[in-house]
């Protein structure tokens, strides 16, 4: 066990206090200009086919969370939107197409059931705390860009807004190109829709069982001592929640070459979920510098325990 007298002692993050209501008050306006804006375009513009509709609207109701963003002086208000936005656009992408929401093919239902199951893990096991308690730090990464060469504001809207936006959403792709396709043009389900739903349902499996284990550690002692959790997913992979997120992304390919999408659309299928896998992989390694710098013995568990994709343990 680590000793808390070599434990790097750093400045306490500043307080950037945003009350629960203005966390609700952030949402609510964002989804009631995304829905109004989604009509619109599919009324005003219907030369645009609907994942570009909801290209259109994921910029817009991201803006407008940036705009509560700078109001509150805190980027952290953005942090749920991740999880929030992608079960809207599927029902958004299956309204904007030609036979509108009267149109499912058992298909589309499973795609829905998996972000519903996705997001399900992440309302209720990491139950954000904007909507208890409000917010009262920025988050470290966010923190930390704000000392940037670029204004805080425009560092946020692209860097801490939109960038993440454009992954999900791209990420999103292989799934709304099954939801904008008819059920009358889509063949029967296959191996690859099963491929599809045990991976996504096993990836927020992962996620939940590595944030329960994780959230569980930090009430501990040893974390409080300085130490570093290597027990259950934690034993085989340095960040298994963040190897969760990758798969379940992944999990969406199988589902559009099952819909017989994948020849004709392989760089929008591949691209994002791609983007997202370097993404997280540039995030584990954030990770770990930090654990470093804040968790004695933490170089021990680099060397014995895989970055992101479970392996066996390196015993020295």
């Amino acid at each position: 066990m680590a000793s808390s007298d070599h434990i790097n002692t750093l400045p306490p993050a500043p307080q950037r206090p945003v009350p629960a209501l203005q966390c609700y008050l952030t949402y609510i306006v964002s989804i009631a200009v995304g829905i109004v804006s989604w009509v619109w375009l599919a009324n005003t513009m219907p030369e645009y086919d609907p994942f570009m509709q909801g290209l259109i609207v994921t910029t817009i109701c991201t803006f407008v969370v940036w705009i509560f963003s700078m109001i509150n002086d805190n980027s952290s208000l953005y942090d749920p939107y991740w999880v929030i936005a992608p079960p809207f656009f599927v029902l958004g992408i299956i309204a904007s197409a030609d036979a509108g929401l009267a149109d499912w093919h058992i298909r589309d239902t499973l795609i829905l059931l998996c972000f519903v199951v996705w997001a399900t893990r992440y309302h209720v096991l990491l139950f954000w705390e904007g909507w208890t308690t409000g917010l009262h730090i920025e988050d470290w990464r966010y923190e930390g860009m704000r000392s940037a060469p670029v204004p805080y504001w425009l560092n946020s809207l692209i860097g801490m807004h939109y960038f993440p936006t454009y992954l999900v959403y791209f990420a999103f792709a292989p799934a709304a190109l099954v939801l904008m396709t008819a059920s009358t043009e889509q063949p029967a389900l296959n191996i690859w829709d099963a491929l599809g739903v045990m991976g996504a349902v096993g990836a927020a499996s992962i996620q939940w069982f590595a944030d329960k284990q994780n959230k569980e550690y930090r009430q501990s002692q040893d974390y409080r001592d300085g130490g570093a959790i290597q027990t259950g997913l934690w034993a085989w992979s340095r960040h298994p929640n963040y190897f969760g997120e990758v798969l379940f992304w992944v999990s969406m390919i199988p589902f559009a070459v099952a819909a017989g999408l994948y020849e004709d659309h392989k760089l929008l299928v591949l691209s994002g979920p791609i983007a997202m896998a370097v993404f997280f992989r540039f995030s584990s390694w954030l990770m770990d510098v930090r654990s470093l710098e804040r968790r004695p013995g933490y170089e021990k568990v680099m060397t014995e325990v895989s970055a992101m994709v479970p392996w066996f343990p390196k015993k020295r």
